[in-house]
């Protein structure tokens, strides 16, 4: 007879499961052994090792990948040579000038928006090197600045690498993104042709006969200079451009937009536009306006900044163009001459010195940009900011970047910032692999231990090697900080902010959310 009652269940932690438990305890004690053994290792991290570490962690490949970049529409030969040894082979003078004193360096103040001689050249060039700072200037005269290149070219230290933020731009994602195709629409030469990587699509209608050339002078921090000392390696960049900032050029920038209707569209070489003619370049201005708004509201446009020394006409781009695209890449020399010239915080930051502005500084002039450009949906339909499109913001500079965002349509913003930092003292030290923690003693962190991120929230911040992103909100704006690992002895300068921008773009996502909004 079968019985209608269920036999009682053995109780879990009777002698009858001693196998079982057994079995769980061999299976664990594996884990834990390989977690203790994980933990003891990343605790004998270096500081630069561990950074790296944190950084992998938050890295994350966006869910939505650009298929389609169009960039445009800057591209030249950079001719990178040492700039002191130039200016000796030009016979170039540097006459010491102390009236400014910080500490005991020398600051010269002979900055100028374009240069007419050599000696001009000279005086410029100390006085971005005295500060460590970026900077690039036209050269007004041709026949000066093909005496330039040809004392250039007769350096034993003189290299041809590709150059220009767009061709820079489209080349990082040829060799970093493979998923994305880069058109190049810009000014393409016979060297800069075969420069390039062989994955770029570019068009005929944009081939030049001769390259356009920009002359790198190079230096490394604490080279001397007549009674300067550099306190910072960088570089500075003069040129003479015919056709990046022509209006044939920008024609078939947009043209193929058009025709090619990618995801993401990247704009530069605005800056270049500086050096013509009042007229001129105010007229391009309203052409680049006019084409900006027409492209599809769904499309990304991200506008990369580079030098410029003319106020009234960074007023001019500040007002026109940068409310217009939906992201912005800028440096501290680029952002503080913003600020100085537009009324922002801390005017008196401008020019910059070494290189460096205190973090909580420029996120009050951030803030201030994204707050007066920046999209704001309380404007409504009729505001004056109606059909602002700005809403990301991408900083860089030596030792620290700050990503700042509002709305929703970027995303992935920290994983951006985080593969931006990677890269920037890799690429400076010429490093390929970066997850080689052996060469970490190439790298450094350039940070306090603690430091203040922004005075009005009064957050601050404390430097953890394993955990170095900070994120915090102020309004509606969100702002993400991270410190650089900086190279020790940089290899490059030019190039190293293009890459960093647009790594930073690649990771980030955009999606339109509100795309039925009118504004």
């Amino acid at each position: 007879m079968i019985s209608d009652t269920w036999a009682a269940p053995i109780p879990l932690l009777s002698s009858h499961h001693r196998y079982l438990h057994l079995a769980i305890l061999f299976a664990a004690l594996p884990y834990f052994y390989s977690h203790y053994n994980e933990q003891r290792r990343i605790a004998s991290f270096s500081v630069e090792q561990a950074l790296v570490v944190a950084w992998d962690k938050v890295i994350t490949q966006p869910t939505v990948v650009f298929r389609k970049a169009v960039v445009g529409f800057n591209c030249n030969v950079d001719l990178i040579v040492p700039g002191t040894q130039i200016l000796e082979y030009l016979n170039a003078t540097v006459e010491a000038n102390c009236a400014n004193l910080s500490g005991n360096l020398c600051k010269p103040d002979s900055d100028r928006e374009s240069l007419g001689s050599v000696q001009e050249l000279s005086e410029a060039f100390a006085h971005f090197f005295a500060r460590g700072a970026a900077a690039e200037r036209f050269m007004d005269d041709e026949d000066t600045f093909q005496k330039v290149i040809k004392h250039a070219e007769s350096s034993p230290k003189a290299q041809y690498h590709i150059g220009g933020n767009a061709a820079l731009m489209a080349e990082r994602i040829a060799s970093a993104f493979p998923r994305t195709e880069a058109y190049l629409v810009g000014p393409i030469g016979p060297r800069s042709n075969a420069l390039l990587h062989p994955s770029i699509k570019r068009t005929n209608s944009t081939r030049i006969v001769k390259d356009e050339v920009h002359v790198i002078m190079e230096y490394k921090q604490g080279e001397i200079l007549a009674e300067y000392v550099a306190p910072a390696s960088s570089r500075f960049i003069t040129s003479h451009d015919k056709f990046s900032g022509s209006t044939v050029v920008i024609e078939m920038f947009f043209k193929a937009i058009s025709q090619i209707k990618p995801d993401l569209v990247i704009l530069t070489g605005v800056h270049l536009l500086e050096f013509q003619q009042k007229e001129m370049r105010l007229e391009k201005l309203r052409m680049l306006k006019r084409n900006v708004l027409q492209v599809d509201s769904k499309i990304p446009i991200h506008l990369e900044l580079g030098s410029m020394g003319d106020a009234a006409y960074i007023k001019e781009v500040l007002e026109r163009i940068i409310p217009h695209v939906d992201s912005l890449g800028l440096n501290e020399q680029e952002l503080a001459f913003i600020s100085h010239v537009a009324g922002g915080p801390y005017t008196n930051e401008y020019p910059v010195q070494a290189g460096t502005v205190h973090v909580h500084k420029v996120v009050e002039m951030l803030h201030w940009l994204l707050r007066t450009y920046g999209r704001d949906r309380s404007s409504g339909a009729e505001g004056k900011k109606a059909g602002y499109r700005l809403q990301r913001i991408h900083f860089h500079c030596l030792t620290y970047h700050v990503v700042v965002s509002v709305g929703t349509d970027w995303s992935n913003l920290a994983a951006g910032l985080a593969a931006g930092a990677r890269l920037a003292g890799r690429m400076a030290c010429s490093l390929t692999d970066h997850r080689g923690v052996d060469q970490s003693d190439l790298l450094e962190v350039r940070t306090a231990h603690t430091l203040l991120l922004d005075k009005h929230m009064d957050k601050k911040y404390t430097f953890e090697p394993h955990n170095p992103i900070a994120s915090w909100m102020r309004d509606d704006l969100v702002f993400i900080y991270t410190p650089v690992l900086v190279c020790k002895l940089p290899s490059k300068t030019v190039g190293v902010d293009d890459a960093i921008s647009t790594t930073g773009l690649l990771f980030s996502q955009f999606y339109k959310f509100d795309s039925n909004i009118h504004w």
